[in-house]
């Protein structure tokens, strides 16, 4: 297609709620959603090495995409929300969401603020990440990156 469609300024459902177990299952908390809107896919890029491979057999494929409000204040909210999530997905039947076939994908926005302030910084978007475990690293790496320029 070339182009991406979104529902996003009509999303098909808006102010939900997730509640969660922590990462250790001693505790829950809660993620409110935004919206959840539907988009289609417009393919996806592969890096190797040097190289980068644009695969267009995925474009045009219907997604759902679900905003959350900045409710999570660690990587690990973060990993026990979206492990809820493709729980609850695989539960209801609605999908594999299987992160290495790129049937569940996360952009993380990541922000930082003093401790007492109500202020985000700039907020740096890291997008199409597809494993829990890279988006743990993108997650540290990304505070540890901003927290050094903001001190500095």
């Amino acid at each position: 297609m070339g182009y991406q469609i979104t529902q996003y300024t009509k999303p098909t459902c808006v102010d939900g709620l997730v509640t969660y177990p922590n990462h250790d299952f001693s505790n829950f908390s809660e993620a409110r959603i935004r919206d959840a809107h539907i988009e289609n896919d417009t393919g996806k890029t592969i890096q190797e090495g040097d190289k980068v491979i644009l695969d267009y057999n995925r474009a045009g494929t219907p997604l759902v995409e679900i905003v959350t409000e900045p409710d999570f204040r660690t990587d690990d909210d973060v990993i026990a929300f979206l492990k809820e999530l493709q729980r609850t997905i695989r539960y209801e039947g609605i999908g594999d969401a299987d992160m290495e076939k790129g049937q569940m994908r996360c952009d993380v926005n990541v922000s930082i603020r003093p401790m007492g302030t109500t202020t985000y910084g700039t907020r740096v978007e890291l997008k199409n990440m597809n494993s829990f475990s890279a988006i743990k690293r993108a997650i540290q790496h990304e505070v540890e990156r901003q927290i050094g320029v903001v001190e500095g």
